[in-house]
Protein backbone atom coordinates (compact mmCIF):
# COMPACT_ATOMS: atom_id res chain seq x y z
CA UNK A 1 0.00 0.00 0.00
CA UNK A 2 1.13 3.70 -0.68
CA UNK A 3 1.35 5.65 2.55
CA UNK A 4 3.41 8.57 3.27
CA UNK A 5 5.49 7.74 0.05
CA UNK A 6 8.46 10.01 -0.78
CA UNK A 7 9.03 8.66 -4.32
CA UNK A 8 6.35 8.45 -7.47
CA UNK A 9 4.81 4.84 -7.32
CA UNK A 10 2.93 3.47 -10.64
CA UNK A 11 0.51 0.54 -8.99
CA UNK A 12 -0.68 -1.80 -11.78
CA UNK A 13 -4.43 -2.79 -11.13
CA UNK A 14 -4.43 -5.51 -13.41
CA UNK A 15 -1.46 -7.16 -11.65
CA UNK A 16 -3.31 -6.98 -8.54
CA UNK A 17 -6.77 -8.39 -10.10
CA UNK A 18 -5.14 -11.27 -11.91
CA UNK A 19 -2.89 -12.29 -8.62
CA UNK A 20 -5.91 -12.74 -6.75
CA UNK A 21 -8.06 -13.98 -8.69
CA UNK A 22 -11.91 -15.07 -8.15
CA UNK A 23 -13.80 -12.57 -5.62
CA UNK A 24 -14.48 -11.93 -3.31
CA UNK A 25 -11.47 -9.96 -2.11
CA UNK A 26 -10.27 -6.65 -1.17
CA UNK A 27 -6.70 -4.53 -0.88
CA UNK A 28 -5.91 -1.36 0.37
CA UNK A 29 -3.78 0.07 -2.25
CA UNK A 30 -3.00 4.10 -1.40
CA UNK A 31 -3.25 6.69 1.54
CA UNK A 32 -2.93 9.71 0.63
CA UNK A 33 -3.16 11.22 3.96
CA UNK A 34 -6.65 12.60 3.33
CA UNK A 35 -7.90 9.35 1.42
CA UNK A 36 -7.70 5.66 1.75
CA UNK A 37 -8.07 3.76 -1.55
CA UNK A 38 -8.75 0.07 -2.30
CA UNK A 39 -9.90 -2.38 -5.05
CA UNK A 40 -12.76 -4.33 -4.05
CA UNK A 41 -13.85 -7.30 -5.77
CA UNK A 42 -17.27 -9.29 -5.40
CA UNK A 43 -18.26 -12.13 -7.39
CA UNK A 44 -22.08 -12.29 -8.94
CA UNK A 45 -24.65 -11.78 -6.36
CA UNK A 46 -22.17 -10.73 -3.56
CA UNK A 47 -22.90 -7.31 -1.66
CA UNK A 48 -21.52 -4.83 1.01
CA UNK A 49 -23.20 -4.32 4.63
CA UNK A 50 -25.37 -1.53 4.30
CA UNK A 51 -24.07 1.44 5.87
CA UNK A 52 -23.62 5.29 5.64
CA UNK A 53 -21.09 7.51 6.65
CA UNK A 54 -22.07 10.74 8.58
CA UNK A 55 -18.54 12.99 8.00
CA UNK A 56 -17.79 12.33 4.37
CA UNK A 57 -18.86 11.53 0.62
CA UNK A 58 -17.50 7.99 -0.48
CA UNK A 59 -17.06 7.59 -3.85
CA UNK A 60 -16.16 4.59 -6.39
CA UNK A 61 -14.98 4.23 -9.94
CA UNK A 62 -15.83 0.67 -11.73
CA UNK A 63 -13.17 -0.93 -12.97
CA UNK A 64 -14.68 -4.26 -13.90
CA UNK A 65 -18.17 -6.05 -14.37
CA UNK A 66 -21.66 -4.56 -13.45
CA UNK A 67 -22.53 -3.19 -10.22
CA UNK A 68 -25.94 -2.02 -8.74
CA UNK A 69 -25.81 0.78 -6.39
CA UNK A 70 -28.82 1.61 -3.80
CA UNK A 71 -27.57 5.37 -2.39
CA UNK A 72 -30.08 6.81 0.20
CA UNK A 73 -33.91 6.39 -1.21
CA UNK A 74 -32.96 6.71 -4.87
CA UNK A 75 -33.75 4.22 -7.53
CA UNK A 76 -31.05 1.48 -8.15
CA UNK A 77 -28.16 3.28 -10.37
CA UNK A 78 -26.73 0.53 -12.71
CA UNK A 79 -23.06 0.93 -13.47
CA UNK A 80 -20.39 -0.42 -15.42
CA UNK A 81 -16.69 0.05 -16.59
CA UNK A 82 -15.22 3.61 -16.45
CA UNK A 83 -19.08 4.83 -13.90
CA UNK A 84 -17.89 6.82 -11.09
CA UNK A 85 -20.99 6.70 -8.55
CA UNK A 86 -20.53 9.28 -5.19
CA UNK A 87 -22.77 8.48 -1.79
CA UNK A 88 -22.94 11.96 -0.36
CA UNK A 89 -22.52 12.58 3.52
CA UNK A 90 -25.00 10.45 5.56
CA UNK A 91 -26.53 8.90 2.81
CA UNK A 92 -26.76 5.09 2.99
CA UNK A 93 -25.43 2.92 0.36
CA UNK A 94 -25.81 -1.03 -0.62
CA UNK A 95 -23.75 -2.13 -3.22
CA UNK A 96 -24.23 -5.20 -5.04
CA UNK A 97 -22.74 -7.61 -8.22
CA UNK A 98 -24.76 -8.30 -10.98
CA UNK A 99 -24.32 -10.23 -14.07
CA UNK A 100 -22.93 -13.44 -14.67
CA UNK A 101 -19.00 -12.13 -13.78
CA UNK A 102 -16.73 -10.98 -11.17
CA UNK A 103 -16.74 -6.82 -10.43
CA UNK A 104 -14.30 -5.07 -9.20
CA UNK A 105 -14.13 -1.47 -8.39
CA UNK A 106 -12.20 1.56 -6.65
CA UNK A 107 -13.26 2.80 -3.60
CA UNK A 108 -12.13 6.52 -2.22
CA UNK A 109 -13.18 6.63 1.70
CA UNK A 110 -11.97 8.89 4.78
CA UNK A 111 -8.94 7.91 6.57
CA UNK A 112 -10.58 5.95 9.78
CA UNK A 113 -14.02 4.97 7.96
CA UNK A 114 -15.81 2.44 8.88
CA UNK A 115 -19.24 0.64 8.86
CA UNK A 116 -20.93 1.09 12.11
CA UNK A 117 -23.21 3.49 11.31
CA UNK A 118 -26.81 1.90 10.02
CA UNK A 119 -29.63 2.80 8.82
CA UNK A 120 -32.92 1.56 6.98
CA UNK A 121 -34.03 1.98 2.89
CA UNK A 122 -37.04 3.36 3.00
CA UNK A 123 -39.89 1.58 1.03
CA UNK A 124 -40.45 5.28 -0.97
CA UNK A 125 -38.07 5.98 -3.10
CA UNK A 126 -37.62 9.58 -3.89
CA UNK A 127 -36.70 11.10 -7.80
CA UNK A 128 -33.03 11.79 -8.09
CA UNK A 129 -31.83 15.51 -7.69
CA UNK A 130 -32.42 17.58 -10.65
CA UNK A 131 -28.40 18.68 -10.51
CA UNK A 132 -28.05 17.67 -14.66
CA UNK A 133 -24.47 18.48 -14.39
CA UNK A 134 -20.91 17.78 -12.13
CA UNK A 135 -19.12 18.03 -9.94
CA UNK A 136 -20.99 15.88 -7.33
CA UNK A 137 -23.33 13.69 -9.66
CA UNK A 138 -25.08 10.31 -8.05
CA UNK A 139 -23.90 8.80 -11.17
CA UNK A 140 -21.42 10.13 -13.78
CA UNK A 141 -20.70 8.36 -17.12
CA UNK A 142 -18.01 8.76 -19.33
CA UNK A 143 -20.12 8.65 -22.12
CA UNK A 144 -22.30 11.55 -20.88
CA UNK A 145 -18.59 13.35 -20.09
CA UNK A 146 -17.79 12.72 -24.13
CA UNK A 147 -21.16 13.88 -25.28
CA UNK A 148 -21.10 17.31 -22.89
CA UNK A 149 -17.69 18.07 -23.25
CA UNK A 150 -16.79 17.24 -26.80
CA UNK A 151 -13.72 16.50 -28.45
CA UNK A 152 -10.34 17.30 -26.14
CA UNK A 153 -8.77 18.77 -24.48
CA UNK A 154 -10.81 19.69 -21.80
CA UNK A 155 -10.84 19.25 -17.88
CA UNK A 156 -14.22 19.55 -15.17
CA UNK A 157 -14.59 18.53 -11.65
CA UNK A 158 -16.54 15.16 -11.10
CA UNK A 159 -15.73 15.51 -7.00
CA UNK A 160 -15.78 18.55 -4.98
CA UNK A 161 -16.26 18.58 -1.08
CA UNK A 162 -14.16 19.08 1.66
CA UNK A 163 -12.14 16.58 1.28
CA UNK A 164 -11.03 16.40 -2.71
CA UNK A 165 -11.37 17.55 -5.74
CA UNK A 166 -11.20 15.22 -8.22
CA UNK A 167 -10.57 16.15 -11.52
CA UNK A 168 -11.39 14.44 -15.01
CA UNK A 169 -8.85 15.18 -17.82
CA UNK A 170 -9.29 14.49 -21.41
CA UNK A 171 -6.24 14.77 -23.68
CA UNK A 172 -5.55 14.01 -27.42
CA UNK A 173 -2.72 11.82 -28.68
CA UNK A 174 0.21 14.09 -28.23
CA UNK A 175 -1.50 16.48 -25.69
CA UNK A 176 0.40 17.28 -22.75
CA UNK A 177 0.20 19.36 -19.07
CA UNK A 178 2.28 22.12 -18.43
CA UNK A 179 4.83 20.65 -15.88
CA UNK A 180 4.19 21.81 -12.34
CA UNK A 181 4.50 21.10 -8.78
CA UNK A 182 2.00 21.07 -5.20
CA UNK A 183 4.15 22.03 -2.27
CA UNK A 184 1.58 20.58 0.08
CA UNK A 185 -0.48 17.60 -1.06
CA UNK A 186 0.39 14.49 -2.51
CA UNK A 187 -1.74 13.85 -5.96
CA UNK A 188 -2.89 10.26 -7.83
CA UNK A 189 -4.73 9.66 -10.73
CA UNK A 190 -6.40 6.72 -12.48
CA UNK A 191 -6.60 6.07 -15.83
CA UNK A 192 -9.69 5.49 -17.56
CA UNK A 193 -8.63 5.64 -21.38
CA UNK A 194 -5.98 5.61 -23.58
CA UNK A 195 -1.89 5.42 -22.61
CA UNK A 196 -0.12 8.60 -20.97
CA UNK A 197 3.98 9.21 -19.42
CA UNK A 198 4.68 10.62 -16.37
CA UNK A 199 7.85 12.45 -16.47
CA UNK A 200 8.60 12.73 -12.60
CA UNK A 201 11.56 15.20 -11.60
CA UNK A 202 14.95 14.50 -12.92
CA UNK A 203 17.23 11.38 -13.41
CA UNK A 204 14.20 8.98 -13.01
CA UNK A 205 12.69 6.68 -15.38
CA UNK A 206 9.45 7.68 -17.94
CA UNK A 207 6.57 5.99 -16.33
CA UNK A 208 4.10 4.73 -18.97
CA UNK A 209 0.69 4.15 -17.54
CA UNK A 210 -2.08 2.48 -19.10
CA UNK A 211 -5.67 1.28 -18.43
CA UNK A 212 -6.88 1.19 -14.88
CA UNK A 213 -3.52 1.87 -13.82
CA UNK A 214 -2.98 4.49 -10.79
CA UNK A 215 0.02 6.73 -10.26
CA UNK A 216 0.89 8.52 -7.43
CA UNK A 217 3.30 11.04 -7.35
CA UNK A 218 4.57 12.95 -3.48
CA UNK A 219 4.08 16.68 -3.11
CA UNK A 220 7.44 18.66 -4.15
CA UNK A 221 7.90 16.44 -7.23
CA UNK A 222 6.96 18.29 -10.55
CA UNK A 223 5.15 16.00 -13.16
CA UNK A 224 4.74 16.69 -16.82
CA UNK A 225 2.58 14.24 -18.26
CA UNK A 226 1.43 13.40 -22.27
CA UNK A 227 -1.09 11.83 -23.67
CA UNK A 228 0.76 8.88 -25.90
CA UNK A 229 -0.86 6.03 -28.35
CA UNK A 230 -3.41 6.73 -31.51
CA UNK A 231 -6.43 7.78 -28.94
CA UNK A 232 -7.55 10.19 -26.68
CA UNK A 233 -6.82 9.56 -22.94
CA UNK A 234 -9.51 9.94 -19.72
CA UNK A 235 -7.77 10.22 -16.23
CA UNK A 236 -8.52 10.91 -12.96
CA UNK A 237 -6.35 13.61 -10.73
CA UNK A 238 -7.07 13.39 -7.58
CA UNK A 239 -6.23 16.89 -4.86
CA UNK A 240 -7.37 18.64 -2.27
CA UNK A 241 -10.25 21.51 -2.95
CA UNK A 242 -7.23 24.45 -2.85
CA UNK A 243 -5.20 22.49 -5.84
CA UNK A 244 -2.12 25.16 -5.76
CA UNK A 245 -0.26 24.54 -8.72
CA UNK A 246 3.24 25.91 -9.13
CA UNK A 247 4.33 25.69 -12.86
CA UNK A 248 7.90 25.30 -13.20
CA UNK A 249 10.49 23.55 -16.48
CA UNK A 250 13.05 22.15 -14.07
CA UNK A 251 13.41 20.03 -11.27
CA UNK A 252 15.70 22.62 -8.99
CA UNK A 253 12.76 24.82 -8.68
CA UNK A 254 10.58 22.88 -6.79
CA UNK A 255 10.94 23.49 -3.25
CA UNK A 256 12.00 20.64 -1.60
CA UNK A 257 14.42 19.85 -4.54
CA UNK A 258 14.33 16.24 -6.06
CA UNK A 259 17.39 15.04 -7.96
Amino acid sequence: MVQVSTEPVHIKTGEIIAGHGSGPWYEQILNDGRNVAGLICDPPGGSNDDHFHPDFSEWWIVLKGEIEFEIGDYPVISASKGDLVVSPTGTRHLIRTVGSEDSVRLHVSKIGSNHDNKKARSSQLVAFPEQTDPPNLLHTTLDFMFEKLGEPPWSTAVVADDLNRANLICHGPGMSNNAHWHPDFDEWWTILKGELTWKIGEDRPLYHVGLGDIIFVPKGMRHHISSVGDESSLRLAVTTPEALHIYTDDDASAHPPRA
